[in-house]
């Protein structure tokens, strides 16, 4: 079966789109049953060179075409077997932006999450485009892929589809990556490159609306000074409003504000931390909680959309907008030595069940049914 994927994000590891994608070709490409290839447009934000950095085992084709991908644009009378000069069976999209050609096989793409839609946190240009493409993709493909259960009766609510045409392929997580403790002296270069303290707290994340760091902030300001004074808070990508704010709440002093952190110091970053923080308001998934888990950090996240179903019983789940209750959390997983170990342990077991291979099987008989 000929099975033809859409890496428009395949690059991009800072986000949970390019890491699926990335993760589920690798599985899929060890499949004898698919003979498998890429396409990519190039636009205004993918360059060829880009792609020379992930080792697809076969053809992509790097088609330049900077309208491909307009929500608002009317379909082209020109079908991808003649852009990518092959014809394919399934062509397989890893998010929910479909090219504005006409995909002469079936086909199956991904909705990951109703942030702009469930949040209310986008302005209305962004929330129209959206709603475009994802209502686009509903309608042209044959079958739509999402990541959690969570997601899934989110779609349902919001859209007029079968539930028998939404199949759940969950994230999983490089469990080994996560895991395997670093020699002390790249825990140590990795301190010092980022300026890390002892000890710490840690949110890795973006600073959109919808991650709640505002949250973070406030909690950490209602942790104990004892406390404080011993455990700092670190922040990735922090934005100027977010340092404005660790100012006003007089804490300052306390937390450390990183630039981008490289995707070959991230597991070391999690082996370092104390606690991870993720009290995101929505998330259709949330594959920093399995990263943090499998690397030994204790777990402190929203009981809120995804994040239960992905947490299992290995986190301390807390109200997103409850900043005492979260304040609270953090005290009690710093000062009880046995209630860490038993999340500790707790999440090596529940990052163990979330793996590529698993979510790969999944994919693979979602795609030979559809080719039934």
């Amino acid at each position: 079966m000929q099975v033809n994927f859409g890496m428009q994000e395949v690059n991009n590891q800072r986000i949970g789109i390019g890491i699926f994608a990335r993760h589920l070709i690798t599985e899929l490409v060890q499949y004898p049953d698919l003979t498998c290839s890429g396409h990519a447009f190039l636009t205004w934000h993918t360059r060829p060179q880009s792609f020379s950095r992930f080792p697809f085992p076969t053809k992509i084709s790097l088609i330049p075409a900077r309208w491909m991908y307009s929500p608002h644009r009317s379909l082209l009378p020109v079908s991808m077997r003649r852009i990518c000069r092959s014809s394919s069976d399934i062509y397989l999209y890893f998010n929910y932006k479909l090219p504005r050609a006409r995909l002469d096989g079936k086909v199956i793409s991904t909705i990951h999450d109703l942030i702009p839609l469930k949040t209310e946190m986008e302005n209305q240009s962004v929330k129209a485009d959206y709603l475009a493409y994802i209502r686009d993709a509903i309608s042209r493909s044959d079958d739509i892929l999402t990541v959690s259960e969570c997601s899934k009766r989110d779609i349902l609510t919001y859209f007029p589809i079968s539930e028998e045409r939404i199949h759940v392929i969950p994230n999983g997580v490089d469990f080994a990556r996560f895991h395997t403790p670093f020699h002390p002296e790249r825990l140590k270069e990795v301190r010092k490159k980022y300026h890390l303290p002892e000890k710490f707290i840690l949110y890795f994340g973006s600073s959109r609306k919808h991650k709640n760091v505002t949250s973070v902030l406030k909690s950490y300001a209602k942790v104990q000074k004892a406390v404080r004074d011993s455990v700092k808070l670190v922040i990735t990508n922090g934005s100027e409003p977010l340092r404005q704010l660790a100012g006003q709440l007089g804490i300052e002093s306390d937390v450390r504000f990183t630039d981008a952190v490289d995707d070959r110091d991230k597991a070391a970053f999690y082996q370092l931390a104390s606690i991870k923080l993720f009290v995101s308001l929505y998330e259709g998934f949330g594959i920093p909680v399995l990263e943090a888990m499998a690397a030994g950090t204790p777990v402190i996240a929203s009981n809120v959309s995804a994040l239960p179903e992905i947490s299992g019983d290995a986190a301390w789940l807390v109200d997103p907008l409850d900043t005492d209750g979260i304040a609270f959390a953090v005290e009690s997983v710093l000062a009880d030595d046995a209630l860490r170990q038993d999340m500790i342990q707790k999440g090596f077991l529940n990052a163990k069940a979330w793996s590529w291979r698993r979510a790969g099987e999944k994919l693979h008989a979602c795609i030979m049914h559809l080719n039934d």
